[in-house]
This record gives C-alpha cells, structure tokens and sequence, in this order.
C-alpha cells in the first residue's frame, strides 16, 4: 500500500477523546449529591434554631409581661390614701381601719392558689389636692379599686372594670381578659401562696395565735407567684418563673 503522505516518513498519530466512565460519574453524582444534602440539612437545622428561638422569646415575653402586671398590682395591695374620709380608727384603740385590708377587701386567694383577688386605693386617678378631694372621693365610686388575677384554661386573664367588682370573695365575678395568647402560650402552672409574718405589739410576749382582746397586731405579708408555660405549638419550649414580693402596706389590726 502507497504511502498518502509521501514527504513523511511515518502516518500521523490520531488523537482519541475518551469520556468519564460509569463508575466515575457515578462517584461524581454521589458526591453531589452528599454536598447538596448537607446545605439542605444544614439550612433546615438553621430554620429550626432560628423557629426555637422566636419561640422562646415570644413564649418569654408573654410570661415576664403577665408577671411584671401582677407584681405591681400586688405590690399595693391594701393601699389607702390617709383621709379622715377614706380611713377610720377603732374608737377604743385609735388603730387605723383600712377599709382595703379588712373585710370583704383583702387580699384573697381562691382556687386552691390559682386566683388571687386584692383591693386598693386607685389614687393614679386623681391628684388628692386637699381643696378637691371630697369630690374626687365621690368620683371614686365609678373607678375599679378591686384586682385580680387567675389561670384560666391554659390562660393568664386579668380583672378588668367592665362589670363594678365591689368585693374579693368571688373568682368568678366581673369580667376577665386574657394577658397571654393561648394561640403561642400555654400556662400549665400559675400559683400564688402568702407567706404571713406577725408580731403582737401590745405584749411582745404572746405571738398572733396567743392573744387576748383588743391585742394590736402588726402584720407584713410576702406573696410569692410561680409560673410554669410552655409554647403552645412546641411542648420542648417551655418557661418557668418565680418572684416574691413584699406587699409596700404592711397591715395593722385588733384581735378580736
């Protein structure tokens, strides 16, 4: 056979393209494959975090605001501004009568610990100006002096004026509005308990169980609220919050 290439002594060398094989594509794909998964997984597990937190937070929020109102509620409990006209003293031991912490008034709990309901002077409503304040007083029959707070089917609600509350003897009475969502949080705990510290001022000697008539007793009085919630939608998601207060008007009163 003829050489078509006369002036070279040798044919050129072909050149030949070759492709991945089965097994290295395969090998290829498999680690794409691992590599998306592992942005996926890594993305999804951020969003869970990021979700988890909002949770919490929102979850938090809710608890600490319902807390925060029912400290401060608390906190007065018993307060009453010193007027001849709002506060009275017993005819035989000139002890004042504060009509927010005796009687059908003081502070009370209801439902084994889960309601509290307690009464005082709402004097952020008016200025007790001395040229004014009889009036004031008289106006003081429309404005609400009676509060309170309970769990209410996974609910913290919160006494409110709509209805006229004259007493704290009824957990049921007045109309209540909800301080946390039951769409994000749900209460599984809500407790108050009293913690009461007295002393017989009349005879140092004989304690508040031992007295005798007209024995003038002095009485402070620590509430302690503990709460326990979770998120509505995440059982894992949960708050627990306890605070102790001590009520800013002590109480002073005759044994009977």
């Amino acid at each position: 056979m003829l050489n078509p290439y006369p002036f070279f002594p040798f044919a050129p060398i072909r050149k030949t393209q070759n492709g991945f094989t089965l097994i290295e594509l395969m090998i290829g794909i498999l680690i794409g494959t691992i590599v998306v998964a592992a942005a996926i997984a890594l993305f999804v597990t951020t969003i869970r975090a990021a979700t988890a937190v909002a949770q919490e937070i929102r979850l938090t929020q809710e608890i600490r605001i319902s807390m925060d109102f029912m400290v401060n509620d608390i906190r007065r409990a018993g307060y009453a501004f010193p007027h001849q006209n709002r506060v009275e003293r017993d005819p035989d031991t000139q002890v004042p009568i504060n009509p927010f912490q005796s009687g059908d008034l003081d502070l009370a709990l209801h439902r084994n610990g889960e309601c509290v309901l307690l009464s005082f002077d709402p004097t952020f409503d008016y200025e007790p100006d001395p040229e004014t304040l009889q009036s004031d007083l008289e106006d003081l029959a429309s404005i609400q002096y009676v509060f309170g707070y309970r769990l209410e089917e996974g609910v913290i609600q919160m006494l409110t004026n709509t209805t006229r509350v004259e007493a704290t003897t009824d957990c049921d009475a007045g109309d209540w509005v909800a301080l946390t969502d039951p769409a994000t949080t749900r209460v599984e705990t809500l407790s108050f308990d009293v913690d009461l510290r007295c002393r017989n001022v009349t005879d140092t000697s004989r304690d508040c169980n031992n007295t005798e008539s007209e024995d003038v007793l002095y009485e402070r009085r620590l509430v302690t609220i503990e709460i326990d919630a979770r998120h509505a939608q995440d059982a894992d998601t949960r708050i627990a919050l306890s605070d102790t207060m001590a009520l800013r008007n002590d109480r002073v009163r005759v044994a009977p």
